[in-house]
């Protein structure tokens, strides 16, 4: 699963009142940092190991049809089984909310035995008539109705609510959306529409009919193999799945899709989207072919099921979803030609793509182990990008990993990668899983050579396909191809916590370079890293690389060499997941920059002039030449980085100017435009501002929009008008910026309709900008708006959006406490009486806002604790 969290942010929304989230969520420019908390895992908790196995599951039979009204599912379950080893009496189904109507054996065709249960609203306690032993199938029947509304759903940071199924619009009274009925099962939610052993070491065969209504189509795990009519408006699909998966992976889907068919050798390969979006289908997933050859080549292991359909859907409670063979995406996937230019998703989409080898073929037996899971499907995203667009693209983009795990790391979070003692299941679907593990994987992989990790990665497959592992298992597929012991990588770095924390010193006397290394992590556990590393000597635009491996807390290592050299640099593809501290000279990173092989070096280069540029004159030109770089993401992240002062920056700024008007890369022309609104005379850019507002891409004229709010607001205020009723995410928050610094009551009505019509994420950046419009706002309208930020919360599709009203709130009262202070000063000093009467009415709307707002937080907050428990 991707909880993305991801792609890239134009705004942060700091939302309060949320448990430490797996990743950051980025969604449509929109990025939620959750309230950091201090995290330990304590040894206290229970022993989370894998789900002891009475029964096999071997193959469930599903028979569903729906009451939209009612929002309820009946259900028909036929579930083959027998016991794993062990003699059984009773068995025990996960099936949570549901009306039992029967439970039966069923003895012959046609013919089945009443059984006798107990339910308890979360498991299905059935006696058998007989004791079964391990060589004996049985067949059990359930009828069922299934009301996931109906019953306290929970969920976490990273998967905002767990109940299984949800009806979207089932009454089509929210003419912005469309009706569709979808299925989320990870972790063990799926027994909240069926009833199963919803643990991940299951594996079953499936086959589900699915009957709804004829201007709907349907999606489910493996190939449709009949649609039959049922009358004049219902139609029963039958889908069949002939390939064991885990239960949390089965699906299901019916809405008014178009299909757009495409093909990858002989398998089907389809893309469920809204209609509107048919023509863009291909441009959205039009490298999945691609993708799906790649992988297959590269891991020696053809993909291995029937087909591949991937369906985007409304108000998905997370990113996407690898179900097997039919993945499931987020609406923020939907784009058209133009959104693509700024953003293609390609990571998401080739994330649930690697799962399908990666977490649906191979599955973890436990959540303790999940890393085996997402930490390989976001290492694929890695392979994915450096096999398209290259080894800096890719690495550019594995920064992004870098950060998430170490911004993790340091607000609390310092947890084993495989572990066994965590709180809740879900607390595994952190950026140690994700970000930390693919980093991992990376690093195995530099330790071992491409071959024989492709190889390993090959034999872990083909030996454990349709079977749940644990991390042993891709361990002793490792030990196998390359015949060395790897128990010391694996305990290091998947059975442990933490990273290890380098000060590396480099020194050149006589005829030797010296590299001196010290380990300064934590190391009450007495952890010291064994690290095969590279240490890269450049004489003049030549290096030569020479292999180690640091083994003690401190260590030295000698290379020969006539002459001093121009740089040393430890591990200069930056594969080790590390912090680090070198003792290079300012030259020394001018000259990695200029000359490094990497992405990771010449970005440390570049980031070390940034930090010298108030002081450096050397690191101001080179900041300067950084934006004639040719990788787009060094040019931007010099435009970012670059002060500019008031005299002495007309050479400086006709290149930025240039660069907002040519440059081919959109994110490079928006930081341009971006930096010219922060220059001191902006107005002189009023031209080019108003001209870039239509280019081609959205997030250019976004940032035109707001650049022209600096140089001319009138103007500025006048084109927002015009382009607050357009349906690209960048545009509208744009407007909303530019309305919520102005003190205009009519803007009212965009936030109210916007916030209404805005849908998931998409509700987190006006959330942000109506919190900033209503501090500007008389008392009246300040009330109102809070009341809304309220029902926002209270409303919200998810807990984060609970989360982001709650934070705006708190904004909104922080900023009239912070203008009550200074309010009270200038009573105090108040000598006109008439004043001090004025001055005193406005500290007490100040104080009722205060009241209202926090009033509110608090009805909030007991919303969340409610729902927690």
């Amino acid at each position: 699963m991707l909880h993305r969290f991801a792609v890239v942010a134009l705004l942060v929304v700091f939302i309060a009142s949320c448990s430490t989230s797996k990743k950051t969520v980025k969604s449509d420019r929109v990025e939620e940092n959750l309230d950091t908390l201090e995290v330990t895992v304590s040894r206290d908790n229970p022993y989370r190991g894998s789900a002891t196995k009475y029964f096999d599951l071997i193959n469930t039979r599903l028979e569903v049809k729906f009451d939209y009204q009612k929002q309820y599912l009946f259900g028909k379950a036929t579930i083959t089984l027998k016991p794993h080893f062990y003699p059984q009496t009773e068995l025990v189904l996960d099936a949570k909310g549901f009306d039992i109507h029967q439970v039966s054996l069923v003895t012959g065709e046609g013919t089945s035995e009443a059984l006798h249960y107990t339910y308890d609203s979360l498991q299905l306690n059935i006696r058998l008539s007989k004791t079964y032993t391990r060589d004996q199938t049985l067949k059990i029947f359930i009828d069922y109705t299934a009301k996931p509304n109906e019953r306290k759903s929970g969920g976490s940071a990273a998967i905002a609510d767990d109940k299984g199924l949800y009806f979207i619009n089932p009454l089509g009274t929210d003419s912005s959306k469309p009706t569709q009925i979808w299925t989320q099962g990870e972790t063990e939610s799926n027994s909240c529409w069926f009833p199963t052993i919803d643990k991940p070491n299951q594996k079953s065969t499936d086959e589900i009919y699915i009957t709804h209504l004829k201007k709907y189509v349907s999606l489910s795990n493996g190939v449709l193999v009949s649609s039959t009519s049922i009358n004049d408006s219902m139609v029963t699909d039958y889908w069949k799945m002939d390939l064991p998966h885990a239960p949390y992976l089965f699906m299901m889907a019916v809405g008014d899709f178009a299909i757009v068919h495409d093909r990858w050798r002989d398998v089907p390969v389809n893309y469920y989207v809204e209609k509107d979006y048919a023509p863009y289908a291909k441009q959205i997933f039009g490298n999945t072919p691609q993708m799906i050859e790649f992988f297959s080549q590269k891991l020696g292991f053809d993909y291995p099921w029937p087909k591949y359909s991937q369906i985007v859907v409304r108000d998905y409670v997370s990113g996407a979803m690898e179900n097997t063979s039919a993945t499931l995406h987020g609406e923020f996937l939907q784009r058209t030609s133009r959104e693509l230019l700024d953003r293609t998703n390609e990571e998401v989409i080739s994330h649930e793509l690697f799962h399908q080898w990666f977490g649906d073929l191979v599955t973890t037996e436990s959540w303790s182990n999940t890393p085996l899971n997402e930490s390989f499907a976001t290492y694929g995203e890695y392979l994915w990008h450096e096999y398209k667009y290259g080894r800096e693209f890719a690495d550019f983009k594995f920064r992004d990993e870098y950060r998430n795990y170490m911004n993790e790391a340091k607000n609390g979070k310092n947890v084993d990668l495989i572990r066994f003692h965590y709180d809740d299941r879900e607390d595994m679907f952190d950026s140690h899983s994700y970000a930390k593990g693919g980093q991992v994987l990376h690093y195995l992989r530099k330790c071992v050579g491409d071959d024989a990790f492709f190889k390993s990665l090959e034999l872990y497959l083909k030996n454990n396909q349709f079977k749940s592992v644990e991390i042993h298992n891709l361990r002793l597929a490792f030990e196998e191809v390359t015949g060395r012991d790897m128990n010391w990588f694996f305990n290091e770095w998947f059975l442990n916590s933490g990273h290890p924390v380098l000060d590396i010193k480099y020194a050149y006397t006589a005829d030797s370079i010296f590299v001196t290394i010290d380990q300064k992590q934590n190391t009450e556990k007495g952890l010291i890293y064994q690290l095969p590393f590279t240490v890269a000597v450049w004489h003049g635009a030549t290096a030569n690389t020479y292999d180690f491996t640091l083994s003690k807390k401190s260590q030295t290592f000698a290379i020969a060499s006539a002459t001093k050299p121009d740089l040393l640099d430890f591990d200069p593809e930056r594969a080790l997941l590390c912090e680090r501290k070198d003792n290079k000279t300012t030259a020394e990173y001018v000259y990695e920059y200029e000359h490094g092989t990497y992405f990771g070096e010449q970005l440390e280069g570049l980031r070390r002039m940034a930090e010298l540029e108030k002081d450096s004159a050397i690191a101001k030109t080179i900041l300067a030449e950084a934006l004639h770089d040719k990788f787009f993401y060094l040019r931007e992240f010099a435009l970012g980085k670059l002060e500019l002062s008031k005299t002495n920056n007309d050479s400086l700024l006709a290149v930025i100017e240039q660069l907002a008007k040519t440059d081919k890369e959109s994110r490079v022309r928006k930081a341009a435009i971006d930096k010219l609104g922060e220059s001191s005379e902006p107005a002189k850019y009023t031209a080019l501002f108003e001209a870039a507002i239509g280019d081609s891409s959205y997030e250019v004229d976004a940032a035109a929009l707001k650049a022209l709010h600096s140089a001319d607001a009138k103007k500025s205020m006048e084109l927002a008008k015009k382009m607050e009723h357009e349906k690209n995410s960048d545009i509208v928050n744009a407007v909303a910026d530019v309305y919520s610094k102005e003190g205009d009551a009519t803007y009212q009505d965009f936030f109210e309709r916007e916030l209404n019509a805005s849908l998931g994420f998409g509700k987190f950046s006006m959330l942000y900008y109506y919190a900033n419009f209503l501090t500007r706002m008389d008392k009246s309208i300040v009330l109102s708006g809070i009341k809304s930020l309220e029902q926002q919360g209270m409303n919200g599709d998810n807990r984060h959006i609970t989360g982001a009203a709650k934070g705006s709130l708190k904004r909104i009262s922080k900023w009239f406490d912070d203008q009550k202070k200074t309010l009270k000063k200038e009573l105090a000093e108040e000598q006109d009486k008439t004043a001090k009467i004025s001055l005193q009415e406005k500290l007490n709307d100040y104080d009722l806002i205060i009241g209202e707002a926090d009033d509110a937080l608090n009805r909030l907050n007991a919303k969340s604790e409610g729902k927690k428990n």
